[in-house]
């Protein structure tokens, strides 16, 4: 538990730029959508996407090679490091899928698609990351990477439904100007 309270640490810092993307988006989409300029939105989604990409990688990268270093700054406890680590280690490749994610979400956000936004929230949260991380942690050499995978799984459902949505959405946008 100490080792995952350490690598909650490390988790919180790492999605303050794809927060801070989800945030923002949400604004610059409601400004452009309200000025009649759907497309201008719809390309800062894919901008925000890269630029959160970007840092994704490079967080992952660092979480991934020097997850133990960056433990090490909050413990000197040897196996609180190496629990922390192992957390981590399951974690990283949400560092780059909540890049992805979190920039749909502000889009959707600032597209008035708030009750959306929530819906696939807690279908990636009640049906995804909380069942995957259970059953990780029951098993009988349940380990702390396991767990930790269920971030980022849940989190590519997410972005698959949000990919069907955001589709679906164009579709019937054409189908009703047409």
């Amino acid at each position: 538990s100490s080792g995952y309270g350490v690598a909650c640490k490390i988790v919180n810092f790492a999605m303050l730029i794809p927060s801070s993307l989800m945030q923002s988006m949400a604004s610059f989409v409601s400004q452009n959508v309200g000025a009649g300029n759907k497309k201008r939105a719809e390309q800062s989604m894919f901008t925000g996407i890269g630029i959160g990409l970007v840092f994704g990688c490079a967080v992952f990268a660092l979480v991934w090679c020097k997850g133990d270093v960056l433990s090490g700054l909050f413990t000197a406890d040897a196996a609180v490091i190496a629990n922390s680590y192992a957390y981590l280690m399951g974690f990283a490749p949400e560092t780059i899928a909540t890049a992805i994610l979190f920039s749909m979400v502000g889009y959707f956000n600032g597209n008035d698609k708030t009750l959306w936004v929530m819906v696939q929230g807690l279908m990636q949260t009640l049906l995804v990351r909380l069942p995957m991380a259970y059953i990780m942690s029951i098993q009988p050499n349940a380990s702390l990477t396991m767990i930790g995978l269920s971030a980022p799984t849940s989190t590519a459902v997410g972005i698959l439904l949000n990919i069907s949505f955001f589709l679906w959405l164009k579709r019937y946008e054409n189908q009703t100007c047409a």
